[in-house]
């Protein structure tokens, strides 16, 4: 505490939220979902209630039963003359069938794609793709987390094979802020037409109790401003931090920071999943391991399902919930989103989660590690040798 009586996180805070990558809300209600059902049918209830417009950035739009159902929605509201507007990543999106796009384009609605993979096209590229996952209706109401639009986040779909993930609800004007920075993506793939104005205002004050940071990184101009987010979200930790991360292949930088944390005496716990989605990731985080281990990091690994959640837990008050795994690309490269939620209570939920998945992982300790075949830890320590030199 300062001689002001700030604590360390509020100044922290008002620092950050002064930079343009950073916008700072007060009075929000934040809701949590740990089941995808759930978040869908909260998001397809936002979606029929929409009276001003619907925003969508998403990084995975498939053609599944999940995502037909949502373009089904998305285009009846726009057959009703709402303004319907949505972009998809043509890298994370690339499986989808384009029919299904075409046919919400005749229903009205709005469709832009984020980055073509196609030299000859305006605006395309390979790195830096919109990697998040973004739906804001009449500027009240925002869902933003881990959960793409697929039937892996379907229990109804995929039974027991579910992919654990971490979505939330905003509404208030942490809501307008996500439209911020929908409308800063929307430019970006030269839409237009931007002239509603939604129901909050981001410097308004909501009747909830939540104040909540959101937080928009991407492209070259802000490409540091999710690493600067979980940076300076370490400093601030002065018991411990509990980190749900679906890929931990973090830049040098951060790396740097967590032993320094964890030699300091902040108990920082990680968990992450025995396989992911992307087997290389798994052997490039296992090759981190004895070096983090060594300084006192814990490592838990999920085993159920893929874990795809993406949140911190940082003392008993501050929580980041959001988009960005904590890997290079998207620490670095891609277009992300976060919200850092200052509230005892959704961290408690977010610590009760933690503590669910915890009695189905196994923690990592140095008989296990070595217990992995031969080749994956030869892959992994090759790995890790190449990401500490960035």
């Amino acid at each position: 505490m300062d001689k002001d009586g700030n604590q360390p996180k509020d100044r922290w805070i008002a620092g950050f939220s002064r930079r343009k990558t950073a916008k700072m809300t007060r009075g929000n209600t934040v809701d949590l979902y740990f089941e995808g059902d759930v978040a869908f049918d909260a998001m397809a209830d936002a979606i029929r209630s929409a009276k001003i417009f619907v925003h969508l950035e998403m990084y995975l739009f498939f053609s599944d039963v999940v995502g037909k159902r949502f373009a089904g929605l998305l285009s009846e509201k726009a057959r009703e003359g709402i303004p319907v507007r949505v972009v998809y990543d043509a890298v994370g999106s690339i499986e989808a069938s384009d029919g299904m796009f075409e046919e919400m384009q005749k229903a009205g609605v709005v469709v832009e794609v984020f980055r073509p993979v196609a030299p000859w096209r305006k605006r395309s590229g390979i790195l830096g793709r919109n990697h998040r996952k973004n739906l804001i209706v009449d500027g009240r109401v925002a869902f933003t987390g881990g959960v793409n639009l697929g039937d892996d986040w379907s229990r109804a779909e995929m039974g027991d094979k579910v992919w654990r993930d971490t979505h939330m609800k905003l509404e208030g004007p942490a809501a307008a802020a996500c439209d911020y920075f929908f409308r800063e993506t929307w430019k970006k793939v030269g839409g237009c037409g931007l002239p509603e104005d939604g129901h909050f205002q981001m410097d308004q004050e909501g009747p909830g109790k939540s104040d909540c940071m959101v937080v928009g990184g991407g492209g070259i101009a802000k490409g540091k401003a999710i690493r600067r987010l979980f940076s300076e979200a370490f400093e601030v930790a002065e018991r411990d931090v509990a980190m749900t991360v679906a890929y931990f292949i973090p830049p040098r930088v951060l790396l740097k920071i967590l032993r320094k944390r964890s030699t300091e005496g902040v108990n920082i716990e990680v968990l992450v999943p025995r396989d992911s989605d992307v087997a290389v990731a798994d052997w490039l985080r296992e090759g981190l391991y004895p070096g983090l281990m060594k300084h006192g990091i814990k490592f838990h690994e999920y085993l159920r399902s893929v874990l795809h959640a993406k949140s911190i837990v940082i003392d008993d008050h501050l929580a980041l919930v959001g988009s960005s795994n904590f890997d290079y690309l998207s620490i670095s490269w891609n277009w992300e989103l976060a919200v850092v939620i200052d509230d005892a209570e959704v961290v408690t939920k977010l610590r009760e989660q933690y503590a669910i998945d915890l009695e189905e992982s196994e923690t990592v300790d140095e008989q296990s590690a070595s217990a992995r075949p031969w080749w994956r830890r030869m892959m992994s320590w090759i790995g890790a040798s190449i990401i500490r030199h960035f």
